[in-house]
């Protein structure tokens, strides 16, 4: 009976997941926007990459506070990365994901952060390092290319 309840419970937590992401996700129309709502691109290759800022082809997630919005682009980051919306692309010029793949992929991963809340809490903190230190050597290699620049222009002026 416990075993019928706990299967009838997720199932439940499933529904009442995919009706709150059904809410909270939109297509974006332009206008304003809370600092936490989020942004999610919608076409070309890239489609799921969690955007700070929107653009045209783009999805609206609209969360209730800055930590809900920091755990969903943390997932969404890490379905990027994974490439786990490429399974879901469709179109064959230009591919884009539907709004409703763009949630069951969404649902997956919120289920597994909610059986390992503290493991995927230590990914997230990983994430986050990882993409600054490539924040970080993008600005150096700028700073190097400008160098260079700065270097070629002094053997010519000599």
């Amino acid at each position: 009976m416990e075993n019928v309840r706990a299967k009838r419970g997720n199932r439940d937590l499933t529904f009442k997941t995919y009706i709150m992401l059904n809410q909270k996700i939109k297509t974006y129309k332009g206008g304003r926007y809370e600092t936490k709502d989020l942004f999610i691109l919608s076409k070309g290759m890239n489609s799921g990459k969690p955007l700070e800022k929107p653009c045209p082809n783009c999805f609206i997630c609209h969360c209730d506070s800055i930590q809900e919005k920091q755990r969903i682009y943390w997932l969404l980051y890490a379905l990027w990365q994974g490439k786990k919306f490429h399974e879901s692309l469709v179109g064959s010029v230009i591919p884009f994901i539907r709004k409703k793949d763009l949630i069951k992929l969404l649902e997956v991963g919120l289920k597994s952060t909610l059986e390992q809340p503290c493991q995927i809490e230590e990914i997230f903190k990983k994430l986050q390092t990882v993409k600054q230190q490539e924040l970080n050597y993008i600005k150096i290699q700028s700073s190097l290319a400008q160098l260079k620049c700065v270097l070629a222009n002094q053997i010519i002026n000599n």
